[in-house]
C-alpha cells in the first residue's frame, strides 16, 4: 500500500467521522429537488400565500426540463459552491494549526503525496454530492415538469463538475497559503465569484476562463451541443489546475521547512 493511498484513506475516515459524507450531499439532494418541485407547485404557492384579489385568475408558462435543471446548476454555483468552500476550508489550515501535519511529515512522506492525497479527497466529495443531488433534481424534473435525455444529464453534470473541481482546488491553494479557516473561506469565495464576474462582463475575451464552464452546461441541457470555445476553456482550466496543485506543493513545502 503506498503511502498516497494511506493518506487518502486517513482523508475518507475523517470524513466520514466528521459525517460530511452524510450531510454534503443531504443539501445537495434538497437544494436539487427544491426547484422542479417548487417551478411545479408555484401557481398554488402564490394563490395560497400571494395575496391576490379573489377570483384573480394566474397563468404561470411551465418552464422546461431543461431550464429547470439550468436553475438546479446556478443554485449550486451560489449555495452549493459555499457549502463546499466551508466544508473544504480546513483541509490544510485546520491540520497545520492543530499540529497533525507535523506529525505526519515527521515520517518520509512526500509533500505531493500529503496535498494531493487531501485534493482526492475533496473531489471526492465534491463529485459524489453533485451526482446525486443532480440525479435526484433529474428525476423529480422528469417527474414533475418533463423528462430530459440522460444523455445530456450526463454531459451536463460532467462538464458543471469540472467547474466545481476547480473551487475546491483553489479552496485547497488557499489553505495552504493561510492558516485562519475563516480567511481561506472569504479569499476563496471572492475569487470565485470576481471570477465569475469579470467572466460574464467580459464574455467576449474571457473564452478561456474556467467561468464559462457554467455557460457550456447550459448549452449542452437546451441545444445537446457544445459550443467550439469549449476545448479552449478546458485546456486553460486543466492547465490551471496543475499549476495550482504544483504551487500548493511547493508553498506547503516551504512553510514546512520554515516551520
Amino acid at each position: 500500500m503506498t503511502q498516497w493511498t494511506v493518506l487518502y484513506r486517513k482523508e475518507m475516515m475523517e470524513m466520514v467521522r466528521n459525517y460530511k459524507f452524510l450531510w454534503i450531499p443531504i443539501i445537495f439532494i434538497l437544494l436539487g429537488v427544491m426547484q422542479p418541485v417548487s417551478s411545479y407547485y408555484m401557481p398554488e404557492i402564490l394563490d395560497t400565500f400571494g395575496g391576490l384579489p379573489e377570483g384573480t385568475i394566474l397563468e404561470m408558462p411551465t418552464p422546461t426540463g431543461a431550464e429547470v435543471l439550468m436553475k438546479v446548476l446556478s443554485i449550486y454555483g451560489m449555495l452549493g459552491v459555499l457549502i463546499l468552500v466551508l466544508s473544504a476550508m480546513g483541509v490544510v489550515s485546520a491540520e497545520r494549526q492543530s499540529g497533525v501535519a507535523g506529525m505526519v511529515m515527521i515520517k518520509p512522506v512526500p509533500y505531493s503525496s500529503y496535498i494531493l492525497s487531501k485534493w482526492a479527497g475533496l473531489l471526492t466529495i465534491t463529485l459524489i454530492s453533485l451526482f446525486i443531488g443532480y440525479v435526484a433534481s433529474w428525476y423529480y424534473t422528469s417527474l414533475l415538469i418533463e423528462t430530459v435525455a440522460f444523455e445530456r444529464i450526463f454531459q451536463s453534470g460532467v462538464i458543471y463538475s469540472i467547474w466545481l473541481v476547480f473551487v475546491v482546488t483553489l479552496t485547497l491553494f488557499f489553505s495552504t497559503i493561510m492558516k485562519g479557516n475563516g480567511s481561506v473561506a472569504f479569499v476563496t469565495i471572492f475569487v470565485v465569484f470576481a471570477i465569475s464576474t469579470v467572466t460574464s462582463i467580459l464574455g467576449k475575451y474571457m473564452k478561456w476562463s474556467p467561468a464559462t464552464m457554467t455557460e457550456h452546461t447550459g448549452q449542452v441541457l437546451l441545444s445537446g451541443e457544445l459550443n467550439s470555445s469549449f476545448l479552449l476553456a478546458f485546456i486553460t482550466t486543466i492547465a490551471i489546475l496543475i499549476v495550482i496543485l504544483i504551487s500548493s506543493i511547493q508553498i506547503f513545502k516551504q512553510k514546512e521547512l520554515l516551520e
